[in-house]
């Protein structure tokens, strides 16, 4: 094999999406945790998980993140921020 044939093989191995892990017979299920009070709200809007419509594309992948200052913001405080309806259904920590 060739070392261009040789990179490929392990881009693709690494790129591959990893199986979740299985139960072991016997093993109790688990549990999904409990989607939040946000997150049940804003599915019920039909928006993402940052309050915006579905089909949004945000450049850097999420807008979390300002490039300007190299800052993060929370995204319970983005969301509430634009969606203050949503802090009075679930409360003001909108967790769940």
């Amino acid at each position: 094999m060739t070392r261009w044939a040789t990179l490929v093989v392990l881009f693709a191995a690494a790129c591959r999406p990893e199986s979740p892990p299985t139960a072991r017979p016997g093993s109790p299920p688990t549990a999904a945790a409990p989607e939040s009070c946000l997150d049940q709200q804003l599915k019920a809007k039909g928006l993402n998980p940052f309050g915006d419509p579905p089909d949004t594309f945000y450049a850097g992948g999420t807008p979390l993140f300002d490039e300007k200052t190299g800052r993060s913001v929370p995204r319970e405080q983005y969301v509430l921020a634009k969606h203050p309806d949503l802090a009075r259904a679930c409360g003001a920590d909108a967790g769940p």
